[in-house]
């Protein structure tokens, strides 16, 4: 089994890119690219291509193409601890909001509950998304699964989860809606802090 390269398992690194995303997500290019330059300064070949690419994307006023490169970074860096056979709670993050994807969709599109098959799938999305959270729980190092914030997000989360079925049952779409603004906000914190 291959090593992973260390700067896929970096914390320093990964902060920095989550940094990076940050504030290419809330629109502060100026401070990506701070955190930008220092990950080009820590990267070897071919990880510097993408935050180059970042950085050009940042200086021609495209924060959405410098945005899609960071995370096109974390891509990358989660693909070579994979081929390596390391994995880290941001792994396990970037596997939930994946999976939290089939969930959230709803929540801009507001679904017709009284469909059966749509609140039969919401309510699986839901289960799916509550095993995602749970599994990243199991995966956290011990410090970050004992920090408070950390506990809020994760318990927080899956509490939210499993009042899903009640709002489908109900057919309540303004409870769902509530349901999915909160998971929305606990998904992003936590992708924004360890993904």
């Amino acid at each position: 089994m291959a090593q992973a390269p260390s700067v896929a398992v970096d914390e320093t690194v990964l902060a920095d890119r989550r940094l990076a995303a940050g504030y290419l997500r809330t629109g502060n290019g100026d401070l990506a690219a701070l955190a930008l330059e220092r990950l080009q300064k820590a990267l070897p070949a071919p990880y510097k291509d993408r935050v180059a690419t970042a950085l050009s994307a940042i200086d021609a006023g495209d924060l959405a193409a410098a945005a899609a490169a960071t995370e096109a970074l974390a891509a990358d860096l989660s693909v070579a601890r994979r081929a390596a056979g390391t994995r880290l709670l941001a792994d396990c993050v970037r596997e939930l909001s994946d999976t939290f994807a089939a969930l959230d969709r709803h929540r801009t599109k507001p679904p017709d509950l009284a469909d059966a098959a749509t609140g039969a799938a919401i309510t699986t999305a839901a289960t799916d998304s509550d095993a995602a959270f749970a599994r990243c729980d199991t995966e956290a190092p011990a410090p970050v699964k004992a920090d408070a914030d950390f506990r809020r997000i994760v318990d927080g989360a899956r509490a939210s989860l499993a009042r899903v079925p009640e709002a489908v049952a109900a057919r309540d779409g303004d409870l769902l809606h509530r349901f999915l603004i909160e998971l929305r906000a606990y998904e992003q914190i936590l992708k924004f802090r360890h993904g």
